[in-house]
């Protein structure tokens, strides 16, 4: 007995790597581009459109968070820090 099982539109264009634009201005992103293109949950994404029909989409690096500690100054960063802010008050 054969079983006729569908796929949804919904299924399909998410195995194609296609994915429509919903009435809110929302996509959702097949898994296959989003995990390519390394991206999680909660990534801080920068959107830009690049000409008719194309848009950009571009994770948001925290470059304080990604450098942050590398600077080896022996507290002489952090001394003069608080001089200035010292003067500040």
């Amino acid at each position: 007995m054969a079983i006729d099982v569908k796929r949804s539109e919904g299924a399909l264009a998410q195995a194609s790597g296609r994915s429509r634009v919903s009435s809110k201005h929302q996509i959702t992103i097949p898994i296959a581009a989003f995990s390519e293109a390394g991206l999680r949950e909660g990534d801080l994404v920068r959107v830009e459109a690049q000409g008719r029909g194309r848009v950009l989409i571009a994770r948001v690096d925290d470059l304080l968070e990604e450098y942050a500690g590398c600077l080896r100054t022996g507290g002489a960063l952090g001394q003069s820090v608080r001089r200035l802010r010292q003067e500040w008050d």
